[in-house]
C-alpha cells in the first residue's frame, strides 16, 4: 500500500526471474507476532474470513482493502496502483522482463477460509486483483491450514480456491486487452480534471502508464500462473516420517502436524497448480534446529507426492540469514552446493526461491546483507531462462522506474 523507491527495487529483483508481491492478507488484522489460534498470547484469535475484502494492511487502516466486490477498475485503490507498479516495473525492468505475481496469505494471516464458498468466493476477489494490476498470476501462501482444519473445512477451502481461480484465469486473459484500455481510458479521464500544473506534477507517472499500457496490450495476456508455497515436510513416507534429516541432525520426539498436509491437496488440485515452492527453512524444533537434506525433500515430492514434472515446476526455497521458529540457515556453501545440484540435473527441481528479496536491514540485519549476495549467486549458477513461453517486449525502464526520455507534458 502506497509508493516506494523505484531504484532500490530494481537493484534488488535485478537476480530475479519472477518475484512475488506479499503480502494480500483475508484477515481484518495481520499479526507477524502470533503463534497459533487461542486465548493467551502469542496465540490469537483466528476468525473466518468476511467473505467481503482482500486486505493489504490492518483493515482499520485507510486505503487498506485492495480489492472488494465492489472494485472496478476505474476506481483503482491504492493497493492496486501500488502493485500494479511492482508489475510495471518488473516488466520494464532494464535487465529484461521478470514476471510478478501476488502473493495471498502468509504467516501473519490468521484469518480461515473456513469453507468451499469461502474459497470460491475468494479466488474471484484474487483474479479481479490479478486483472486490474495485470499481474502474472498468484502465490498461494496459506501455511495454516491443518490447525484451521480442525474449525472448519480449511482443505476444502484450498480446493475450491485453486479450482476456482484457474476457471477464473480463463476470463482475465479473454478481457486482458479490454481491460488494459479500460485503464488507460480511466487513467485519462482522472488526468484530464486537474489543472494544468497539476498535471506536469503527474506527467511522467500518466506517460509511463499509458505507454505501458500499450504495450501490455500488443503483447497479451502471459500465461497466469498459480505457484503454492508449502513447507518441507508437505510429502513424507508412510512409515519414515523424519527422513529428510541429515545423519547428525537432531529428531524430535514428536512429528510435525503439518506432516503430509500435501497428500489432502494435491491429488485434488496438482493439475491446477503450475509452481510449488518449498519452504525448506524456519526448521526450529523441540530438540533443536533440524538439519535438512535438500535432495530428499525433493525425492519426497516427486515419490511420495507424485508432482509430476517436477524438474520444471518445484523450487527449493532457501533464507539466508536469521530465520523463524528457532531455525538456523545452513550457509551459502549448502546453498550453492544445492543449486549447482539442480543446475547440473542431479538434483530435479525447476530452481530456488528465496525468502526474501528485502529484508529489513533493522529487524534482519544478516538477511538485508545475505540474500541480495545469495541472489546474484543464484543466478550466476542456474541462468534462469523467462518462465512460460516467449520473452514479451517491454521498453525498460530508467533508473527512476520511469518511461524513458519522457516530457512534462500529458501525452493523450
Amino acid at each position: 500500500m502506497g509508493c516506494f523507491k523505484a531504484q532500490p527495487y530494481l537493484e534488488k529483483i535485478a537476480p530475479y526471474s519472477s518475484v512475488n508481491y506479499g503480502f494480500s492478507f483475508l484477515t481484518k488484522l495481520p499479526d507477524p507476532d502470533q503463534v497459533g489460534c487461542g486465548s493467551g498470547k502469542p496465540a490469537g484469535p483466528c476468525p473466518a474470513w468476511d467473505g467481503e475484502n482482500v486486505y493489504l494492511a490492518k483493515a482499520s487502516m485507510q486505503g487498506s482493502i485492495a480489492v472488494s466486490s465492489a472494485t472496478t477498475i476505474e476506481e483503482a485503490s491504492p493497493s492496486i496502483v501500488a502493485i500494479a507498479e511492482v508489475v510495471r516495473m518488473a516488466r520494464m525492468h532494464p535487465a529484461g522482463p521478470k514476471r510478478a505475481k501476488i502473493t495471498l496469505g502468509g504467516w501473519s494471516d490468521y484469518a480461515r477460509l473456513d469453507n468451499a464458498a469461502n474459497g470460491a468466493k475468494a479466488a474471484k476477489l484474487m483474479a479481479k486483483l490479478v486483472a486490474y494490476t495485470f499481474a502474472d498470476g498468484v502465490d498461494i501462501d496459506m501455511e495454516h491450514l491443518t490447525p484451521y482444519a480442525t474449525m472448519g473445512d480449511e482443505f476444502g477451502a484450498f480446493i475450491s480456491f485453486v479450482t476456482t481461480l484457474r476457471s477464473e484465469f480463463t476470463s482475465v486473459a479473454a478481457n486482458w486487452v479490454s481491460t488494459a484500455k479500460a485503464r488507460q481510458t480511466a487513467m485519462a479521464a482522472a488526468i484530464g480534471k486537474l489543472e494544468p500544473w497539476q498535471q506536469k506534477e503527474v506527467a511522467a507517472f500518466y506517460n509511463t502508464s499509458h505507454n505501458y499500457l500499450n504495450e501490455v496490450i500488443a503483447n497479451g495476456p502471459p500465461h497466469l500462473e498459480i505457484s503454492w508455497t508449502t513447507r518441507f515436510n508437505a510429502f513424507l513416507p508412510p512409515n519414515d516420517v523424519w527422513n529428510y534429516l541429515l545423519p547428525d541432525s537432531p529428531k524430535p520426539n514428536v512429528t510435525f502436524e503439518t506432516d503430509n498436509e500435501g497428500q489432502k491437496l494435491w491429488p485434488q488440485v496438482g493439475g491446477y497448480i503450475d509452481t510449488v515452492n518449498i519452504m525448506a527453512y524456519d526448521a526450529g524444533s523441540s530438540a533443536g534446529p533440524l538439519k535438512l537434506n535438500f535432495t530428499t525433500i525433493l525425492d519426497n515430492f516427486a515419490k511420495y507426492g507424485k508432482v509430476h514434472d517436477i524438474s520444471k515446476k518445484v523450487n527449493m526455497g532457501f533464507e539466508p540469514g536469521e530465520q523463524s521458529g528457532a531455525g538456523v540457515w545452513e550457509g551459502e556453501a549448502t546453498d550453492e552446493a544445492v543449486a549447482h545440484a539442480i543446475a547440473s540435473g542431479k538434483s530435479p527441481a525447476g530452481g530456488v526461491a528465496i525468502w526474501a528479496v528485502n529484508p529489513g536491514s533493522t529487524q534482519h540485519p544478516q538477511a538485508s546483507k545475505l540474500c541480495p549476495a545469495a541472489a546474484k549467486a543464484m543466478s550466476s549458477i542456474l541462468a534462469p531462462p523467462f518462465p512460460f513461453g516467449n520473452v514479451p517486449n517491454y521498453t525498460k525502464c530508467g533508473a527512476d522506474g520511469m518511461w524513458p526520455g519522457l516530457t512534462n507534458e500529458i501525452i493523450v
